[in-house]
């Protein structure tokens, strides 16, 4: 009878010993039990002590199961979050890559006999690359606002309207060897400049280019054709296009020193006798808004600069433009400045500071091609801009913009003064 009664007891220490989560805390509960078993009369000695040594090698086993199980639990975890992070993405997935970026601007314009101006603006570009082959590949954009080809601001007005969002780029590119990169559709503008005197940093040219390159341990050689058209008539009228084909070099020199120059040509097909979309108007023309001279050109473009072995100012630069057209007189445009601070703002408390001088005589350039923010993009006008950037963290940046300029006009007052500033809050991703 005894037994009958404690064989259910020893059942559930030993159900107990094999299950509970410490088997050490456990293993002193079955020797009590194991024991009164013995005095009770249930079990000999002998089998108490072979129970015991029984129960013991047991509980050996089960310790190394259990760490051997929590050992592995991570491991199995790992291996499944591995294998689920390596399930095949589709591959046209795989081979877009999308960047973008956004601007919130605040501005205040001051213009000689005109009211002032103050306005809130916001930029949002978005844009992706798809890799074709390893040496195919195709690129689109798209921004704020319409049409204009030198603005992708969109000023906050009108009611709290849905402004259209335009395509800023489409374009394939083709890198048949490593030397040599070929574009062709609408794209960023491949011809390196220092600054903005020519070109509105806004532009994306439409037609085809090709970058050649010679690079060496420390020098860059680089030649650059293009073929840009700006318009297209009926089939009896000769299209206006422009072609440029530009050369120059770039050098680190000793104690950080750099150097980057380059050479171009500006030739034009059609120009005159045609007026243009986006026109600034301050060309020379005739009665009926045609173009009237030869904007043909040579232009010099460089930068000078200086990496230093200081955590406070990081790099020192010197930059300079030169434009001489064919036109009859008001034909030359130049630029020159200088900038200090880090190279570029990207993270924390980097900043730069920069600043310009420059003159664009009437006819250097076509009016529909210069920055659109000095004096409204137009020709025939001089002044000074500096600029101010600071980094509020990584791909997050405040910057200030401040330009100060004139026009000659005709009559009493000989120049027309304008200010403008700028103040930006910008992200990239």
């Amino acid at each position: 009878m005894n037994k009958i009664i404690w064989l259910p007891l020893l059942i559930t220490a030993i159900f107990l010993f094999s299950f509970a989560g410490a088997p050490q805390v456990r293993a002193g509960e079955v020797d009590i039990l194991i024991n009164k078993l013995v005095e009770k009369g249930v079990l000999t000695e002998a089998e108490g002590r072979a129970l015991l040594k029984e129960m013991q090698s047991e509980a050996v086993k089960l310790k190394s199961t259990v760490e051997q199980t929590e050992s592995d639990t991570p491991k199995k975890k790992d291996q499944k979050e591995a294998k689920t992070a390596s399930v095949d993405m589709p591959k046209w997935v795989q081979k877009i890559k999308l960047k973008g970026d956004f601007r919130l601007r605040y501005e205040t314009l001051e213009l000689d006999n005109t009211a002032d101006r103050d306005r809130l603006r916001i930029r949002w570009r978005l844009g992706a690359t798809a890799k074709v082959t390893d040496r195919w590949k195709v690129g689109f954009g798209l921004a704020s606002d319409g049409e204009n080809p030198r603005s992708t601001n969109q000023t906050l007005h009108n009611s709290f309207d849905t402004p259209d969002v335009r395509l800023d780029y489409a374009y394939v590119q083709y890198d048949p060897w490593k030397f040599l990169s070929t574009v062709g559709g609408k794209f960023k503008n491949p011809i390196w400049g220092s600054k903005d005197l020519i070109w509105d940093s806004d532009i994306r040219p439409e037609g085809i280019a090709a970058t050649f390159t010679r690079k060496t341990d420390s020098t860059t050689f680089f030649v650059l054709p293009a073929w840009f058209t700006l318009a297209e008539f009926k089939a009896d009228e000769s299209d206006p296009y422009m072609w440029v084909l530009q050369g120059g070099v770039k050098a680190d020199l000793s104690s950080g020193m750099y150097v980057k120059g380059a050479v171009a040509y500006y030739g034009y097909q059609s120009l005159t006798g045609n007026s243009f979309n986006w026109s600034s108007k301050s060309n020379s023309t005739d009665d009926d808004g045609n173009l009237t001279q030869d904007y043909d050109a040579w232009n010099l473009d460089g930068e000078f600069g200086i990496k230093l072995n200081n955590s406070y100012v990081p790099m020192m630069a010197a930059f300079g433009q030169y434009i001489d057209s064919e036109a009859n007189g008001d034909d030359v445009g130049y630029l020159a400045g200088f900038k200090f601070g880090h190279s570029k703002v990207k993270k924390f408390a980097q900043w730069q500071i920069k600043y310009n001088y420059r003159r664009l005589e009437r006819d250097a350039v076509p009016d529909f091609l210069p920055d659109a923010d000095f004096y409204f993009g137009q020709t025939n006008t001089k002044g000074h801009e500096a600029e101010f950037k600071f980094g509020l963290a990584k791909n997050v940046d405040f910057g200030l913009d401040y330009y100060w300029d004139v026009r000659p006009i005709k009559g009493p007052n000989t120049d027309k003064k304008e200010t403008l500033l700028q103040v930006d809050l910008g992200m990239k991703w």
